[in-house]
């Protein structure tokens, strides 16, 4: 009896490179997917060496969160655009009777994968990169130092709680939910549980969303999602094929967005009143994620994060200073990427 069965594989985006590198996932028909409806962030995430090997699932880009009132009732009527602005207006907001006992801002900074997300999306706002399109380490530059002194700096100079050096997505979500801090870099996740009205959160109707700050204007999302692609190994790859396309359709991620939060691939989907009637911060996220960019396309990429988290984690505890952190970063990546 012919078997029917066969196996997708469900991947993180970061995983694209090397399962494509070592032939654990095949190529996609390049007229399989519709990628000139998806957002070309999501599509780059999904190709390996110019040959799409994935088809965009859903998708994830970093937004910032900040408190409405706070601003307002300080006088600021602009939503910060760079780092410099969110610091002029924590400055303010902070002096207030109301913010007493807040935080100015947090991201992610544990040694966790979070701060891959965090150091990446800082050296690129900052102008730089982590690897090149080579996949080659560079941030040995003085735009890499650069975002990597607005982390440093963040704790330094007091604008980021101590306590931040042990947040995750979870920790920022529930310090923000709480009102202890004005600014707050994370997933569109949140939306929900800080829109709450049953008095599980104190900024419900007190914040807004825009997109994360930069060092001259508004900053680049690290890109998240998950693609999902075919294993060379796997029986009936037409089928597997025929599902993928069923499964990553239009159609179905619209289905999707009445049962999940999850972002979807398609650009068109940001625009749908319907949509947006639900998740009113969609256009800003479409905009986050049409300048996001993928954390590093390297083919060991489990090694390659492990050592920026490393680094980033020495510098931003003071274990290191910037230039002896990038310097060591540089160092390991070389070697990774000389494999």
């Amino acid at each position: 009896m012919k078997s029917d069965t066969f196996s997708v594989l469900n991947l993180d985006v970061v995983w694209t490179s090397e399962f494509a590198a070592n032939k654990w996932i095949m190529p996609l028909p390049a007229d399989a997917i519709p990628t000139d409806k998806m957002i070309p962030a999501t599509v780059n995430a999904a190709t390996y060496r110019d040959t799409l090997v994935g088809a965009p699932y859903y998708t994830d880009g970093a937004l910032f969160y900040f408190r409405s009132d706070l601003l307002k009732a300080a006088g600021i009527a602009a939503r910060p655009k760079t780092w410099d602005e969110m610091k002029t207006a924590c400055k303010a907001i902070l002096a207030l009777p109301a913010a007493a006992g807040m935080s100015c801002y947090a991201g992610q900074f544990d040694k966790n994968e979070a701060l891959t997300v965090n150091f990446s999306e800082a050296v690129a706002s900052a102008g730089g990169t982590v690897v090149d399109a080579e996949g080659k380490p560079t941030v040995n530059t003085p735009e890499a130092k650069k975002g990597l002194n607005l982390l440093v700096d963040g704790f330094k100079q007091g604008f980021f709680p101590s306590d931040a050096i042990t947040y995750l997505e979870e920790q920022g979500r529930r310090a923000f939910q709480d009102g202890k801090l004005v600014f707050l870099r994370n997933w569109p996740f949140l939306h929900a549980s800080l829109s709450a009205t049953d008095g599980s959160s104190k900024v419900a109707g007190k914040f807004g969303i825009t997109s994360i700050p930069g060092t001259d204007g508004p900053g680049v999302s690290t890109l998240g999602g998950r693609n999902l692609a075919i294993s060379p190994f796997t029986a009936n790859k037409a089928t597997a094929l025929e599902f993928i396309k069923f499964f990553t359709s239009e159609e179905q991620a619209k289905k999707r967005l009445a049962l999940s939060s999850r972002a979807p691939a398609y650009a068109s989907l940001y625009a749908d009143p319907a949509v947006v009637a639900k998740r009113p911060f969609f256009p800003t996220l479409l905009t986050s994620l049409n300048n996001a960019q993928p954390r590093p396309k390297v083919v060991q990429y489990g090694a390659t994060t492990k050592a920026i988290q490393e680094e980033a984690y020495a510098a931003i505890t003071g274990k290191k200073d910037t230039d002896t952190a990038l310097n060591d970063m540089q160092a390991k990546l070389t070697e990774l990427s000389a494999k």
